[in-house]
């Protein structure tokens, strides 16, 4: 709430005065002289109305000293005696807001003052407004040189105090404090996404080395297979070390940041890939793997699988046929999903422009027959019987130069599998591709 303070030799003057300006709902103070106005100025009043004429110490000087004292403070000067030279003194010296003649309207006075408590509240927003801007601008100057959570935390802190220590709740307050901290946050989350990023990155190449590792000790048959898998994830494991180098650099460039962490989550899109087939086979060969199993329904996962295969289907203008019955199956729907994926991948993969690939879902005696064909380039029958034998076969090029690691159908193959899912493959050389998928009844698979 502002304060007026009203000062004046004559108490009924006072009075008055604090009884029209109520309605304002300002805060009224009231001294009989200039020296008793002086001793009430402890604070800052918002609006001070002084008489001219009053003993002791007069109204202009009065003012003057006030001015002095809080030169943010409205001054209205109230009489009918004050000369041109006078009030020019006060103009002078003291900013004077107004001068008010007696006899004085009510309607004019409060007009006046509501004037000048605008005033006041006007330049001290703008005031208030110019040092928050300046100590925000500061502040974002100050975080963007944290390298640790710790160090910004107690800079938060320390800066809260020196910027709102004044305990006001006004609209630039507010507004400060919301920015403040909101950008308080948004680095915060920048300097953990740095350390998540430099631990993922320390993780998953310690994790690799170790696989790497593991893979060298194995027998004669998968060396094959582990110097392909070594080649393909150079790539990105280097880009990877790279644009770590480049985040400890840059990191404080905001543009900068968001520009590596896209390619870096890109690369690490690709890393993962790998590796989940990895560890998946590893973890599937060794029966870590818990399915979640449940009942799923076919025409949805046709639609799934469909949605993940459009894209491939697209760029090579590959038909998609589907004709799925209204059945339902027992198995885990996630890993179901990935494996038939990396089928029908294979099978775009395989298939010339224009060619067709097809899903077909029909129930069989004890189960559910699922179909996926192609009229792609057929195999060997060498081929097909090292389909499943990541370390007997080295991964082709698809008939639009596609590359792949070789991992997808023995996934496949060991997650449908151990879901209890018999897997009979038909092809020959021209002829296309056909893998017959055979999923048990409910009863057998509760049994």
């Amino acid at each position: 709430m502002h304060t007026i303070l009203i000062v004046d030799d004559e108490p009924a003057v006072v009075e008055a005065l604090a009884a029209q300006l109520l309605p304002l709902g300002a805060w009224i103070e009231g001294a009989y002289s200039g020296v008793e106005g002086l001793s009430l100025l402890e604070r800052e009043p918002a609006v001070i109305i002084a008489d001219y004429l009053m003993p002791g110490m007069r109204g202009d000087d009065f003012l003057i000293e006030a001015h002095r004292r809080f030169p943010r403070s409205r001054l209205i000067l109230l009489t009918g005696q004050a000369g041109a030279e006078n009030i020019g003194r006060i103009v002078n010296h003291a900013r004077l807001f107004r001068y008010i003649a007696k006899p004085w309207e009510v309607e004019d006075l409060r007009l006046t003052v509501r004037e000048a408590l605008h005033s006041y509240e006007s330049e001290r927003e703008l005031e208030e407004r110019t040092r928050l801007g300046q100590g925000l601008l500061a502040y974002l100057q100050a975080i963007l040189s944290c390298e640790t959570l710790d160090a910004l935390l107690e800079l938060r802190s320390s800066w809260e105090a020196r910027l709102f220590s004044s305990g006001g709740a006004s609209t630039a307050q507010e507004e400060a404090k919301s920015i403040f901290f909101h950008t308080s946050l948004v680095r915060e989350a920048h300097l953990r996404l740095l350390e998540e990023l430099e631990q993922q990155v320390q993780s998953r190449t310690a994790d690799l080395a170790q696989a790497l590792k593991e893979l060298k000790a194995l027998s004669s048959q998968r060396e094959a297979w582990i110097k392909i898998v070594s080649h393909d994830l150079r790539g990105p494991l280097s880009g990877l070390r790279h644009l770590a180098v480049l985040l400890r650099q840059d990191g404080s460039d905001p543009s900068a940041f968001h520009r590596y962490t896209s390619i870096f989550q890109e690369s690490l899109t690709e890393l993962e890939r790998y590796v989940k087939n990895l560890l998946d086979l590893s973890r599937l060969s060794q029966g870590e793997i818990v399915f979640q199993k449940e009942p799923f329904s076919w025409v949805e996962m046709a639609r799934r699988l469909h949605a993940l295969i459009l894209p491939q289907l697209e760029v090579k203008g590959i038909k998609w046929r589907a004709e799925v019955a209204p059945l339902e199956s027992w198995g885990d729907p996630t890993y179901t999903a990935e494996a038939l994926y990396n089928i029908l991948s294979n099978a775009v993969k395989f298939t010339p422009r224009g060619g067709t690939v097809m899903l077909r879902v029909q129930p069989e005696e004890g189960g559910v027959l699922v179909e996926i064909s192609d009229t792609g380039i057929g195999m060997e029958p060498e081929e097909v019987a090292a389909l499943w034998e990541p370390g007997k076969r080295r991964s082709r090029l698809g008939t639009d130069g596609e590359k792949g690691t070789g991992l997808g159908l023995p996934l496949a193959h060991a997650i449908l599998t151990q879901q209890g899912v018999s897997i009979e493959v038909v092809s020959a050389p021209g002829r296309g591709t056909t893998f017959y998928l055979h999923w048990r009844s409910f009863a057998e698979c509760e049994s």
